[in-house]
């Protein structure tokens, strides 16, 4: 895949603006899950080892994750949901990068080998976004790679309020990249979604 990747510029960014409210007000990408390290510095190794060597955090409150060594990016709206997110990492990378990786920063078993999948169906596919699906039709579209020129069409889906990603990717021409181990995409959101990883006997381990 890196060999591929090099036809291509792609970044990586990782959308960590929510207010944690479910979380009781902790930063959902400084969850321990396990392991010894936190939900973002996990997958933080994970892009690295997919051979993306540039990579943001979005997030309104940079404090949590001032330690991690990632350049923090703020939102350009508030309150207008993850497609900011996507929005403020595609303006940050403009004009640098063909595309980039998004991330959510709550998910505690995905790994360099489900990341390197999408990049590699990005290459392949020739498609202005690629996201992850899982069995059932579940789509799981804050995992993608998204083209930079659709920053302009990006931000006027949100000046029209719409605020879903999958029912926006489809508009934009984008494609499903199936995964069949749903596991590698759970999200921790709260803290029975933490307990229950845990009473499972997973560790989100390197």
């Amino acid at each position: 895949m890196n060999g591929e990747l090099t036809k291509y510029k792609v970044a990586g960014a990782f959308l960590a603006g929510g207010n944690a409210r479910r979380m009781g007000g902790i930063p959902k990408g400084m969850i321990q899950a396990g392991g010894h390290l936190s939900l973002i510095e996990r997958l933080v190794v994970h892009m690295i080892r997919s051979g993306l060597e540039e990579i943001i955090i979005v997030a309104n409150d940079k404090s949590p994750y001032a330690h991690i060594g990632c350049a923090i990016v703020a939102d350009k709206r508030m309150d207008a949901g993850p497609l900011a997110g996507i929005e403020a990492a595609l303006e940050y990378f403009a004009g640098r990068y063909d595309a980039v990786l998004c991330l959510p920063c709550d998910l505690p078993a995905l790994s360099a080998k489900e990341i390197s999948a999408l990049l590699d169906a990005f290459v392949a596919g020739g498609r202005p976004v690629v996201f992850a699906e899982t069995d059932g039709s579940a789509r799981h579209p804050l995992c993608a790679v998204i083209r930079s020129d659709l920053l302009g069409s990006l931000s006027a889906a949100l000046d029209r309020g719409e605020r879903g990603a999958g029912d926006l990717w489809r508009q934009l021409g984008g494609s499903a990249v199936y995964f069949d181990d749903p596991n590698a995409f759970i999200n921790i959101n709260s803290p029975g979604d933490l307990d229950a990883w845990l009473a499972g006997g997973f560790r989100a381990g390197i």
